[in-house]
């Protein structure tokens, strides 16, 4: 049983959207930035309201981490609802939260690791991390998915209130530079330490994605930064949404 609710979503509006299954996914496209071909999609999540108000998802799966098992099963049928609709013949990106992983581990009967292993156009996003123990938990993830022969990005770099594993890091095949970036590119030093990430990228064979992009000005500083790929609002005409 769900113990608390934060104020944008109560219990009643929780237990409907569970017991109703009133899930969508939205699928934003991750375009090459030389080309302007687009590579992949990431599958976001979406709730609703029995109106059909939408929902923030990160309301939604703050409260739902009070509650491990209802955490896991959304996670689940998210990702499963994500599969079943995406765009064929092109990568798919999706997120997949540590604590709900955690659950069953690195264990090989854990539904979250049969339902995405064998797909090889897959990529599995990981949280960048708030504290220590989500470190343990999302190294662990991403082993796992490595070991099954997917490829692991690292979602959100730099984004405020997070930290950075070395190890997560060193493990990756895509980064994916958090939009702040972009907010802060004229500030005191963040210059250094993005040209910095960007060095160390391109050293070790990852790819770059640039997230939050969303006028010329900004694909202009991707450019500048050479990138390999962009995603954000600008591309919003391209996105593509599904009701469950």
């Amino acid at each position: 049983m769900l113990k608390r609710a934060l104020s944008s979503v109560d219990n009643f509006t929780l237990y409907d959207l569970l017991q109703n299954r009133r899930f969508g996914v939205e699928y934003q496209p991750i375009v090459e930035l030389q080309s302007g071909d687009i590579m992949g999609w990431e599958g976001l999540a979406r709730f609703y309201t029995p109106e059909g108000e939408s929902l923030r998802p990160d309301l939604v799966f703050d409260a739902l981490h009070v509650d491990e098992l209802s955490l896991f099963n959304i996670e689940y049928q998210m990702k499963w609802l994500q599969l079943a609709y995406a765009p064929k013949g092109q990568d798919l990106f999706l997120n997949i939260d540590p604590h709900a992983f955690a659950l069953f581990g690195q264990d090989e009967r854990n539904p979250l690791l049969e339902l995405l292993k064998g797909k090889p156009h897959l990529v599995v996003e990981i949280i960048e991390n708030s504290d220590a123990n989500d470190a343990l938990y999302s190294s662990s993830m991403s082993s796992a998915y490595k070991e099954s022969g997917l490829r692991i990005a690292l979602d959100d770099i730099g984004a405020p209130n997070s930290m950075l594993s070395f190890e997560i890091l060193l493990n990756m095949d895509y980064l994916k530079l958090d939009r702040s970036w972009i907010k802060n590119q004229s500030k005191d030093n963040y210059d250094h330490l993005l040209q910095a990430l960007c060095h160390f990228a391109r050293q070790s064979g990852k790819k770059l994605i640039l997230e939050g992009v969303e006028n010329e000005e900004d694909l202009h500083f991707a450019r500048q930064l050479g990138v390999d790929y962009v995603q954000g609002f600008l591309y919003r005409p391209l996105f593509r949404a599904e009701r469950a």
